[in-house]
């Protein structure tokens, strides 16, 4: 530690030491910012995550009813659409895809639920399910519903989009609000 002298009026000298470290003020001041940047990523961190989470979703949907669509394509019907036939061709990629001694078991899986794939209305159109899905990657998937690849979409039972027309953004949303872990299912036609 080193030293200072100063010499004072009354000509006695006093010895002060140099100060090492912060001041109590100055420490308050250190934590609190802390404390701002640790609060903000736990608001931002699991957006970011969710958002991730749900585009990992829509970009697997978004390769795997075209390569449906066009297996389909010279066929009458959607009549032979399973879960395990999209799992086994790798349509929704290796990631949703679960394997047992490197084969596929014929199931997709999510994080959180399953994803499964069937004909509906007589083969005429095939339809996609998503099971509990939370609160913030659902509002995310239900958004990507305004491509025209697919036909209808609900949340929970209710309908967000019929035919054309637009996802309801206010149904989606209250919808995926409603509950912590959702459903999502989604109807497509031949391409």
């Amino acid at each position: 530690m080193s030293e200072v002298v100063k010499q004072t009026v009354s000509g006695k000298r006093k010895k002060w030491r140099n100060q090492n470290g912060f001041t109590l003020a100055e420490l308050a001041i250190v934590l609190m910012i802390g404390a701002l940047i640790v609060a903000a990523a736990m608001i931002v961190v699991p957006r970011v995550l969710a958002n991730i989470r749900a585009g990992k979703i829509t970009s697997a949907l978004s390769t795997a009813i075209p390569a449906i669509q066009t297996a389909y394509q010279n066929q009458t019907s959607f009549n032979n659409l399973t879960t395990a036939q999209v799992a086994q061709n790798g349509w929704m990629g290796t990631s949703f895809t679960e394997y047992n001694g490197g084969s596929p078991t014929g199931n997709l899986l999510t994080q959180w639920g399953t994803i499964t794939f069937a004909p509906i209305n007589g083969g005429t159109t095939g339809q996609g399910t998503f099971t509990n899905i939370p609160t913030k990657e659902c509002q995310n998937i239900a958004q990507e519903f305004t491509n025209d690849m697919y036909l209808t979409a609900s949340v929970n039972g209710t309908a967000i989009k019929a035919g054309v027309n637009n996802v309801d953004l206010t149904a989606s949303g209250t919808q995926c609000s409603s509950t912590s872990t959702n459903t999502i299912v989604f109807t497509f036609g031949r391409a």
